[in-house]
């Protein structure tokens, strides 16, 4: 690599590792919102660590690479050449003979790299994250709730057991608590209590009630008791579906492969529905990372043959890019079942578009 090239490339690394970290901050955390509104109506918020909601975050972030790493990518050329035109580097540059062509193809060896680099993140890291992410709110998280700190006036699945807390003092006593537990038979006794507290006896946790009865499967018994010790039932970790952002491109081509067969057989319009989105999502995977480069191909040039505009001008010229991009993929999403194959092309039609225009920009830049 030239003295040149690794300086232009260095010039938009700096931008467009800013405009990742502006743009990961909201995107993030606009999911880690959503999740954790999924957390905390499985875990109580007191047993929510901060290590926990970092967790989260940490797996989310490449499951949002296939929009951050193209626009930041984009955003960081365009905001390199033109300050490189509001510091006559441009001008010292062509005065001194150096083609533009010269600064604008290693800006796209690098899209071609980083859209390497973004189908790998999709491919591998992001199916791992998510099934870390899964494993994480609905195993991890739950596994460490205590009974004594469920949230009160809400009845509860814990383990086996149903459970409601009325009230809970200051010195951690529960109040007004109902446990049904089942009995093995189809039927559940029923645990009423005016107290209740959480102990520890022989490395078990007893859940000992105080000044209650119990009303068996059988209605027509019932016991009174002062106090009563039950073992407190451990909880499982339920096995969630798998869904496809935790798969690899190969797994989800199997699935099209496996629908697309059920289709055939059934003509079933909910298997249509299922077939329909898992297209969409491999033309995803492959659109996205490919984005880079298109947008490399049609910056770089841009930004080549800007003059020594200001940051407003550099930041409309960006976003219109985004959006066309975004309109175009709109426009050419089929909105009926389509062939993977023609879904898939339909989905490189905005990469081929900017590609092409970015190709007949950079055969231009160096013309006065």
């Amino acid at each position: 690599m030239t003295l040149l090239s690794r300086h232009t490339l260095r010039q938009i690394a700096a931008p467009a590792l800013m405009a990742a970290l502006v743009i990961a901050f909201f995107v993030t955390g606009s999911t880690v919102r959503t999740q954790m509104k999924t957390v905390m109506e499985l875990v109580p918020v007191g047993q929510i660590r901060v290590a926990d909601i970092s967790k989260i975050s940490l797996f989310t972030m490449p499951m949002l690479s296939g929009y951050v790493f193209p626009i930041t990518f984009l955003m960081g050329i365009m905001l390199a050449f033109s300050r490189m035109a509001r510091d006559s580097e441009l001008i010292a540059m062509k005065a001194a003979g150096i083609p533009l062509r010269r600064l604008v193809l290693p800006v796209v060896a690098a899209g071609a790299l980083l859209s390497g680099a973004a189908f790998f993140i999709q491919d591998q890291a992001q199916p791992w994250a998510h099934r870390r992410l899964v494993a994480l709110v609905t195993g991890d998280l739950p596994l460490r709730v205590s009974i004594d700190l469920l949230p009160t006036g809400v009845m509860h699945e814990f383990g086996d057991w149903r459970v409601y807390i009325g009230g809970r003092d200051p010195d951690g006593t529960l109040r007004g608590i109902t446990v049904l537990q089942p009995d093995g038979a189809g039927g559940a006794n029923a645990f009423y209590a005016d107290a209740a507290r959480l102990v520890h006896e022989d490395g078990k946790r007893l859940l000992e009630m105080r000044r209650g009865y119990l009303v068996p499967a059988d209605p027509t018994r019932h016991f009174t008791f002062e106090s009563l010790r039950q073992p407190v039932p451990a909880i499982t970790m339920r096995n969630a579906p798998e869904d496809r952002e935790g798969m690899g491109m190969r797994a989800l081509l199997d699935e099209e492969r496996r629908l697309d067969a059920l289709f055939r057989e059934t003509a079933a319009l909910p298997v249509a529905g299922e077939l329909r989105a898992i297209r969409l999502d491999i033309k995803n995977r492959l659109a996205f990372p490919l984005m880079c480069l298109a947008v490399a191909l049609v910056a770089a040039p841009i930004g080549a043959r800007s003059s020594k505009a200001g940051r407003s001008y550099t930041f409309a010229a960006g976003m219109l890019i985004i959006v066309v991009y975004f309109v175009l993929r709109k426009l050419v999403e089929p909105p009926f079942l389509a062939s993977l194959p023609l879904t898939v092309a339909l989905g490189q039609i905005p990469n081929l578009l900017l590609g092409a225009v970015g190709m007949a920009l950079i055969a231009r830049v160096d013309r006065v």
